[in-house]
């Protein structure tokens, strides 16, 4: 189950390295077969996992309600703060290419990343996940960010320099708290 969590990330890093190097539109597909090889190892870890749930009843429940909301925030954030095509299958030049800078992408420059992590810790606690697991998922996602942080964007979104210098990488300030919310309203 574990290796299955482990190819979703390869396949991902392959659709980094294409969109950043190789530019062929059909590797572009790494990225959906790699969310349905996280999607499946996460439940087979949550159902088969050597962990055990700690929390039962309304604390349960309550684990189950953020991460679903967790979850909520992970979909808009990788699949609808901007155009999926451009983002996931290489589409406009480096000059065309500009970073997701509002909404979600205003609080921090990779929330889908504390989404994620929320989800897993919560999948930790009431499902059979053990720990060992749902940190070795959150520990490939955060190499995964560090690679496309200090690689791929760069070389394939214009101005993400400047990006990088008007938005906190991973945890959000208050600046970056209040551009979110000003976006959002909007």
């Amino acid at each position: 189950m574990y290796m299955t969590g482990i190819a979703a990330f390869v396949l991902f890093f392959i659709n980094d390295i294409n969109d950043w190097k190789l530019k062929k539109r059909w590797i572009g597909m790494s990225f959906i077969a790699g969310a349905f090889l996280l999607a499946v190892s996460a439940v087979w870890m949550c159902v088969l996992g050597s962990g055990h749930a700690v929390l039962s009843g309304i604390p349960a429940a309550a684990v189950w309600i953020v991460c679903a909301a967790a979850m909520a925030g992970e979909i808009y954030s990788l699949f609808f703060s901007f155009s999926c095509d451009e983002a996931y299958m290489g589409a406009g030049s480096p000059e065309e290419r500009y970073p997701s800078t509002g909404r979600m992408y205003a609080l921090c420059r990779h929330p889908g990343v504390l989404f994620f992590i929320i989800i897993y810790a919560g999948l930790i606690l009431v499902t059979n996940m053990s720990t060992a697991g749902g940190a070795l998922m959150c520990t490939l996602n955060l190499l995964l960010i560090l690679f496309e942080d200090t690689a791929v964007f760069p070389a394939i979104f214009r101005e993400y320099d400047r990006y990088k210098q008007e938005t906190p990488f991973l945890i959000p300030n208050m600046r970056s708290v209040r551009k979110c919310i000003v976006d959002f309203r909007r």
